[in-house]
């Protein structure tokens, strides 16, 4: 048997570490060859090194040093993974503006020039009589320029004047003693008025008949948006309602409803009551509330001027809630106006330039309506016996 010195030993390494290792080196198979004999380094190894530091493999001799940079390696094994493709969830709710082209239609920050109204002419109007006195206790939640609008219609309807009003304090009765013509929400009362059985039909995506009334949206912030489908997914929010306490309005649409599947105003974590329907929009648009119920009109003219409400998403709808009122007073309008009033506005849609400036507060025109197709009892608000803060 031939013995080997600690010399001998020494050299019989270093011959065979000699052999050209940067030359037997396949990198795509992760495959290292050192000599006549393999190392072959699983992809394990490859993942406890640093991407940042190189690889390096060492000899027993200080002299020979071998670099391979560990994102190459990488790079080939994520080359060998075939992509899947990910399948898109879809959600059944719907934003309120359009993605492609919210960006558009972002609020300004400057102000915007009022357009001048036409000055009254003799021609036009008998501006010798009383004017006709015009009110509105819907303002702020639907703009005072649609009222501008309904006003005009109103003089070319009659043949004169009218002068407007509007209310914003939503506990301020009717002041019959000046007013000749009133738009009320569904849930005000006038003991002394007389309701016209015209309402306005807006545009809602429920409203397939083109009838009068009114649909509640219940809109979602952003934030819990992705985790909610529908209205059962709402419990424990905070939630923003204009009209809690009222006999007929939007909260009483929703309590309805959760009432019918068993559960009461406890369901939600916070109840926040408003005192009009745009101030529930801008408290969700605003992230002072999770949820908000209130009538679609008001989102559809506030859309496109409030902050943050492109983010919301519109869960679901519920409805239709009566019409918005027109009433006049039988003491001071006559009833020729009456009929002059109500024949005109069955008309509106058969004018082009009458409905070209209502499109964009999104309303369609003027129908017939009767309050004997509502069941007001079935919309009344459900009574709460915890107020929540």
């Amino acid at each position: 048997m031939t013995s080997f010195t600690n010399n001998d030993k020494r050299d019989v390494i270093k011959s065979k570490v000699k052999a050209p290792v940067e030359e037997s080196c396949v990198i795509p198979d992760i495959t290292m060859k050192i000599s006549n004999e393999s190392a072959v380094l699983p992809i394990n190894t490859m993942s406890n090194v640093d991407d940042k530091s190189p690889m390096t493999i060492i000899s027993d001799t200080k002299s020979e040093v071998m670099e391979i940079k560990s994102t190459n390696a990488n790079e080939s094994i994520n080359s060998s993974i075939p992509s899947l493709p990910v399948a898109a969830k879809q959600s059944k709710k719907i934003p309120i503006l359009d993605p492609v082209t919210a960006s558009s239609n972002k609020p300004g920050n400057v102000p915007i020039p009022r357009t001048l109204s036409s000055p009254i002419s003799k021609k036009s109007f008998n501006i010798d009589q009383r004017p006709l006195v015009l009110t509105t206790h819907l303002v702020p939640s639907l703009p005072i320029g649609l009222f501008e609008i309904i006003g005009a219609i109103i003089e070319a309807a009659t043949n004169t004047p009218v002068v407007l009003l509007h209310e914003s304090r939503i506990d301020r009765p009717v002041a019959e003693d000046i007013v000749d013509i009133a738009i009320l929400p569904s849930n005000k009362e006038w003991p002394n008025g007389i309701l016209l059985p015209i309402g306005i039909v807006f545009e809602h995506r429920f409203n397939k008949n083109k009838t009068p009334g009114v649909y509640a949206d219940i809109v979602v912030a952003k934030e819990i948006a992705q985790n909610i489908e529908d209205i059962n997914d709402l419990r424990g929010h905070s939630c923003a309602v204009p009209d809690r306490y009222r006999k007929v309005g939007t909260a009483g649409l929703l309590f309805n409803y959760l009432k019918s599947k068993g559960e009461n105003p406890s369901f939600f974590g916070n109840l926040l009551d408003t005192d009009t329907q745009v101030v529930t929009l801008q408290m969700v648009a605003g992230k002072q509330a999770e949820v908000g119920v209130l009538e679609a009109p008001v989102i559809n003219c506030h859309k496109h001027t409030l902050t943050g409400v492109n983010s919301l998403f519109i869960l679901d709808s519920l409805g239709p809630l009566p019409p918005y009122q027109i009433m006049v007073n039988p003491k001071l309008i006559s009833t020729k106006h009456r009929e002059q009033i109500e024949k005109y506005l069955l008309n509106v849609q058969f004018i082009e330039d009458w409905i070209v400036r209502l499109k964009p507060y999104g309303i369609l025109g003027f129908a017939e309506y009767s309050k004997d197709n509502y069941d007001i009892e079935d919309i009344k608000s459900v009574v709460t016996s915890v107020r929540y803060y």
